[in-house]
């Protein structure tokens, strides 16, 4: 059995003559229309790869995936494989620096309980992504993973970030990203210090329910026991807000909808034009329905209660009918990032009605993480994001 938490990756790396334009910005901050307004303009943006037009599905989606990937390896977008390392991956968004250590972690580890995970996952989503990982044989997306703090791990960190990095590039994002290969000796070191750490998952539960389910089915073969990882330290973590949109009101007129909100125990108040209402505390939610933003407050909250699982519970599930799986392609999720005028827009053009959340603390969900429980899916959206396309690593 092999549980050793962090290990060296054998990978390809994007060049830094292709870097800005081949790394994709962040899939859910982008709209359908921009997702494929990027794959129309530019046939080397390596949203071909993990992405997928519209009319593609299934094993046609996975044919278009593995194509796309073939044309960046003949175009020369990426090195040879190197030697296996380790990574440091700096992340700057607007004065905000987060550092990575890129490595691959291992499915033993995940099993052993030293990767827990905080959100649920959707079947159907996982399913979907290991039939993508098996068409293509590599894994491009690192699975986000979060540390205690630790000052050792930090200093061996700086140390590396005086030589320059192999890639330091900018798109239109705005996001500043920087890769740098740590050396062997420092390599060594880490692993040392990761031997024995616990981690939970910030970013990529989906990919790494997939990974698992590919490693499953394959009877746990060595190929597919190892997962591309990034680690990131507590204390460097900033964590959004998701919100939901659902594009009908299940049968319901508007005053229907209220109605039954309002019977389920919570105070709707309008807000005046020109009244921000993105929600000021946990506890709280904004609505936008009918052109109209409201605020919501429950009468009745336990304080064990998290505001996603308040909403599912309480309206979505029994009033809108909607799972917090989006089985039935009702529901979407958009993440605080993009701005309540965004889900206004989408809500304005496509129907139904929106909630707006207020992020959930780092201390809630160390509670929940440390309880080995759950929470709905999209609950957390930490930004800066890892980014799809620099590292790719064959399995």
């Amino acid at each position: 059995m092999n549980d050793t938490l962090l290990q060296r990756i054998e990978t390809r790396i994007v060049l830094p003559q292709w870097a800005e334009r081949v790394v994709s910005p962040a899939y859910d901050v982008l709209r359908p229309f921009e997702r494929e307004e990027l794959m129309e303009q530019d046939p080397y943006v390596f949203l071909h790869v993990t992405s997928a037009k519209s009319g593609h599905s299934g094993s046609t989606r996975t044919d278009a995936n593995a194509e796309a990937l073939e044309r960046l390896y003949k175009v020369g977008a990426y090195s040879q494989k190197a030697e296996a390392s380790l990574y440091l991956y700096k992340l700057v968004l607007n004065g905000h620096e987060q550092i990575a250590v890129v490595g691959d972690v291992s499915l033993e580890a995940f099993e052993a309980g030293r990767i827990v995970p905080h959100e649920r996952t959707r079947q159907a989503r996982a399913d979907d992504l290991a039939n993508h990982l098996e068409k293509i044989g590599i894994h491009s997306s690192p699975v986000a993973l979060a540390y205690e703090d630790d000052e050792t791990v930090k200093s061996l960190i700086t140390q590396v970030l005086n030589d320059p990095p192999l890639l330091d590039f900018c798109r239109e994002d705005n996001l500043e990203q920087s890769i740098w290969r740590i050396p062997d000796s420092v390599s060594k070191e880490l692993i040392s210090l990761f031997h024995e750490k616990e981690t939970f998952i910030i970013d990529g539960h989906h990919r790494m329910s997939a990974s698992r389910e590919l490693w499953l089915r394959s009877g746990k073969s060595t190929r597919y026991s190892r997962v591309l990882a990034a680690f990131f330290a507590i204390g460097d973590l900033e964590i959004r807000a998701f919100h939901r949109h659902v594009v009908d009101l299940n049968g319901l007129t508007s005053q229907m909808f209220t109605s039954q909100i309002a019977a389920n125990d919570f105070v709707i108040t309008p807000l005046a034009s020109g009244e921000d209402p993105e929600p000021i505390s946990n506890g709280q939610f904004s609505m936008f329905l009918d052109g109209q933003w409201n605020t919501l407050e429950p009468l009745r909250v336990h304080p064990s209660e998290f505001d996603a699982a308040i909403l599912q519970n309480r309206i979505l599930g029994p009033i809108l009918n909607v799972d917090e799986a989006g089985s039935d392609g009702r529901l979407q999720y958009l993440p605080g990032t993009v701005g309540l005028s965004h889900l206004e827009s989408t809500t304005i053009a496509e129907g139904g009605v929106a909630f707006a959340l207020h992020p959930v603390n780092m201390k809630q969900l160390l509670s929940v993480v440390r309880k080995n429980k759950t929470l709905p899916p999209k609950s957390t959206y930490f930004e800066p994001k890892v980014r799809s396309g620099i590292f790719i690593a064959e399995r």
